[in-house]
């Protein structure tokens, strides 16, 4: 997909994007110190990176950290990794699965880090349910829109970071408009659609066209204009041939007056996709 300015989101897009995403973005050189984090991120560490010693820290003693970059060094990409962040003095452990991707060499080597958090529940609920406030997926979305944005966050002066995270993120990213357009999609979403081919086929055009389920997304358009977030859902996407592509789901979106300005979708490859999608209705969609 061309890198120009009507393929890319605007800085402000990305900045609010990647602010306030539903999962934990972080871009560290290659030793682990951190450039930016979001407020999920910030979350996930139990504080922001600079009251960490301005590192991510992963199991007890960095050691886990550690690990990581050496293998990221062999593989330059690793996905579903199993992470324990944890705070400073050991506390706020926050089990999450990791993608991130190594680019760039020597100083110029950065880390591209994005952490789904590991959830029992998910949202929205079926509708025969009531919303259980306590439940861990409404827990973090009100954990990370509570969170006030880190000192770290993203900014007009690190727009080159930003767009190079939007390149090579190793997780896809679409934003979808009022319209239910695909306004933007990262190389990541629209290779998991397997549209890299021609991505006009895609970008541009209505979700829909990429959603097994259609009642499904229709009940998720009227969210986003409500900005009720989709989190840790479990949804079959179509690719171009027509295939069923188990995703993960984390979407919020950027709404005004009702009706949303554009969403931020992150979009995983499902590590179990042997199990059954989710469902809005508790009797199911008409065919």
């Amino acid at each position: 997909m061309p890198n120009d300015q009507q393929s890319t989101p605007s800085l402000e897009q990305l900045i609010d994007v990647i602010a306030n995403s539903s999962v934990g973005i972080a871009v560290t050189d290659r030793a682990g110190a951190v450039v930016l984090h979001n407020r999920a991120q910030s979350v996930l560490m139990g504080g922001e990176a600079d009251h960490l010693g301005g590192r991510i820290l992963l199991d007890s003693a960095q050691d886990g950290l550690q690990a990581l970059i050496e293998r990221l060094g062999k593989e330059q990409r690793v996905e579903n990794v199993q992470v324990t962040y944890r705070g400073s003095g050991g506390g706020n452990e926050h089990a999450a699965r990791v993608n991130a991707v190594l680019t760039g060499s020597g100083d110029d080597a950065r880390i591209h880090w994005v952490s789904r958090p590991e959830l029992s529940e998910r949202l929205p609920i079926p509708n025969d349910r009531t919303e259980d406030v306590t439940s861990d997926a409404t827990s973090w979305i009100r954990a990370v829109n509570e969170r006030p944005l880190p000192a770290l966050a993203p900014t007009k002066e690190l727009e080159d970071v930003m767009r190079e995270f939007y390149e090579v993120a190793p997780v896809a990213i679409h934003l979808i408009g009022v319209n239910g357009q695909v306004m933007h999609a990262n190389p990541a979403d629209v290779a998991l659609v397997e549209y890299t081919s021609s991505p006009s086929d895609y970008v541009g055009r209505h979700i829909r066209n990429i959603y097994d389920d259609k009642g499904l997304l229709d009940d998720f358009l009227g969210r986003w204009d409500e900005d009720s977030p989709i989190i840790n859902f479990r949804a079959n996407f179509l690719t171009r041939e027509g295939a069923p592509k188990p995703v993960l789901i984390f979407s919020t979106a950027q709404a005004e007056g009702g009706s949303v300005t554009n969403t931020r979708c992150f979009v995983f490859s499902d590590p179990e996709p042997q199990r059954a999608r989710d469902t809005i209705s508790a009797f199911g969609w008409p065919a």
